[in-house]
């Protein structure tokens, strides 16, 4: 005999436990809703997105987590600008301009670099205490009707239903887009980035890249990004055609940061 399936009611499933998710969850548990949160055990990918921009502190100040709790905690740093520099010595510094802070705008001119597991475990544990079911599984299929999703099916072999339904799961999965052949709107080509983290005895309070741009290229860069007060990220961007023909995954790390990264 087969095992019956697991059928989970709520008011809102949200597919995919990233800051999107993560965030999206919490707000509707703070409405009053039963929220589901489906991310799967082992993340697709590292999380990246540590340097972030001028709208973030007061995006992570709205869940519950302000500037000063997560400079204090050491789980971010400041950001206060942006050097841009050139293999032929150039460079340049990048403020953003006093206007932005006033009438229309209201941008905080100062942001932060994070460090992503520890602030996505910190999100993660508020998400809990407010009472969403975060369930690691992966959502294989979606059951549809009338042109609506009815529920989603998990690799586990578990159902969810409900009345709403949030896709957090990234644009390189995009299972709604798919299921409903929605158009998928590309920003450049697909891109690469392999990086590690490295000690560093003085603090640095902005985002550095190095660029040696070629007319016909999508542009390389190397990014400097300070995530803790004694921790900096350093990483790599290509797209993927330029690593693909002629790089092993394995041997990513050793052409980049050596062989004894």
């Amino acid at each position: 005999m087969p095992h019956p399936v697991p059928s989970i009611s709520c008011d809102v499933t949200v597919i995919g436990g990233g800051l999107a998710g993560k965030a999206a969850s919490l707000h509707l548990a703070r409405a009053g809703l039963k929220v589901v949160c489906i991310e799967p055990q082992q993340p697709i990918r590292p999380p990246v997105g540590e340097s972030l921009d001028w709208s973030a502190p007061a995006l992570l100040d709205s869940l519950g987590l302000s500037a000063d709790s997560l400079l204090a905690s050491r789980i971010a740093t400041w950001k206060r600008h942006v050097t841009l520099k050139m293999r032929d010595g150039c460079d340049a510094h990048y403020v953003p301009s006093a206007w932005l802070e006033g009438f229309p705008f209201y941008v905080n001119l100062t942001t932060l670099h994070v460090e992503r597991p520890q602030l996505d475990d910190e999100i993660l544990k508020m998400v809990v205490d407010q009472g969403v079911t975060f369930v690691r599984d992966r959502v294989v299929d979606l059951e549809t009707a009338d042109g609506k999703i009815r529920s989603i099916q998990t690799e586990a072999g578990a159902r969810f239903s409900s009345p709403w339904f949030i896709d957090a799961s990234g644009i390189g999965t995009s299972l709604v887009g798919r299921k409903f052949n929605l158009p998928c709107l590309q920003y450049g080509p697909t891109k690469v980035g392999i990086w590690s983290y490295f000690r560093v005895l003085q603090q640095v309070e902005g985002t550095t890249l190095y660029m040696d741009p070629m007319p016909s290229e999508y542009l390389e860069w190397v990014w400097e990004i300070p995530v803790s007060p004694d921790t900096v990220s350093v990483g790599y961007v290509a797209p993927g055609t330029v690593l693909k023909p002629s790089v092993k995954r394995e041997d990513l790390s050793k052409i980049f940061f050596g062989s004894n990264s």
